[in-house]
């Protein structure tokens, strides 16, 4: 089920979650300049409770935008269209979007993006394409899940660590219009939100 999070629904309710958020709330700089020593002294917990969630500071922002694109992101093609997955996933992320701007602004160690999230979109839409929608992935849709898969990872990465204001409705229609017209059309879902909104409704 999705959270419904127009009404205030906290999907990181449960202890460890808590703990996470409360360490990723820590960071207030980028994580090339921030110690593990100095975000564990602004969480106010030792260093053994930091390694019990994350194996490395650069694991807090990729673990995060995993985490939260259950809901949304990966739901696309499976039990909504394009437009509000991209949609409400952009709102999900924007909630903690003063963290993205401070901690992966100049991270160079370990680049966010560029290994971690890619893959696991990858892994994500083949699913959704094979066991879903049940669609034959040949060669060329493979690597045009991988391109795309990318991209999409890209510019999301520079739009939240960017200083420009947000705009959900237009981030949301840049991103559609960046999506392969073949993969578009092999996840696009044509329905109402569960209230019997029509799709487009919410947004324009």
């Amino acid at each position: 089920m999705l959270p419904d999070l127009a009404r205030g629904e906290d999907i990181f309710s449960s202890p460890e979650l808590r703990m996470k958020m409360r360490i990723l709330h820590a960071v207030d700089k980028p994580l090339d300049r921030i110690t593990i020593t100095e975000i564990c002294k602004n969480a106010g917990i030792s260093r053994q409770a930091f390694y019990r969630h994350f194996q490395s500071k650069y694991d807090i922002p990729w673990w995060h935008s995993i985490f939260c694109r259950q809901f949304y992101l990966n739901e696309i093609g499976r039990s909504i269209d394009w437009k509000t997955g991209y949609y409400h996933h952009l709102r999900l992320i924007n909630q903690e979007r003063d963290f993205y701007r401070k901690s992966i602004q100049y991270s160079i160690n370990t680049p966010f993006g560029q290994t971690v999230m890619p893959e696991n979109r990858k892994v994500v839409l083949l699913d959704t394409l094979e066991n879903y929608r049940h669609i034959e992935v040949n060669d060329n849709m493979r690597f045009i899940v991988e391109i795309f898969s990318k991209l999409e990872c890209e510019v999301l990465n520079d739009w939240f660590r960017s200083d420009q204001p947000t705009d959900l409705v237009r981030w949301t229609d840049d991103l559609v219009s960046l999506v392969p017209d073949r993969l578009f059309r092999a996840l696009q879902l044509d329905q109402a939100m569960p209230d019997g909104t029509p799709v487009l409704g919410l947004f324009h």
